[in-house]
């Protein structure tokens, strides 16, 4: 992914365009004061979502550079993830994350070996926006 100076703008508008897409209402906030990037209207509810552009680290798992004590959980939901081409947008909330990278997998479960191998990847299956915000 280019890391120009407006990649962080164009991954924003990526995650806003899929939110609407699943038929969600995107706000931006006016202004860059706040913690969160975007603010998405699910059935009349408000979530404040801060999005990061995501890097490959190795094979299928993707991560987003993001220090879990760095936002105020007063004021964001989710990290969102965007790592453009062929991978789809993850969102993690912000109550789950912790250290300073925040990953997801891309690996099919029945690809990742042992139980205990599917029970700690941090799997795309519980990081798509419907999944996550079930947990905010």
């Amino acid at each position: 992914m280019n890391n120009s100076p407006r990649q962080g703008e164009k991954s924003e508008l990526a995650v806003a365009s899929e939110l609407m897409m699943m038929g969600h209402g995107v706000s931006f906030p006016f202004g860059h004061d706040h913690q969160y990037d975007l603010i998405v209207d699910k059935d009349g509810t408000l979530y404040r979502i801060q999005v990061k552009t995501a890097k490959q680290e190795e094979g299928n798992r993707y991560y987003i550079q993001a220090a879990a004590d760095h936002y105020d959980k007063k004021y964001v939901d989710l990290l969102a993830g965007y790592s453009g081409g062929e991978r789809a947008i993850f969102f993690i909330p912000v109550l789950e994350a912790s250290g300073n990278r925040q990953r997801v997998t891309f690996t099919d479960l029945d690809q990742m070996g042992s139980e205990e191998n599917r029970r700690r990847a941090n799997h795309i299956s519980k990081y798509r926006f419907h999944e996550a915000i079930d947990r905010v």
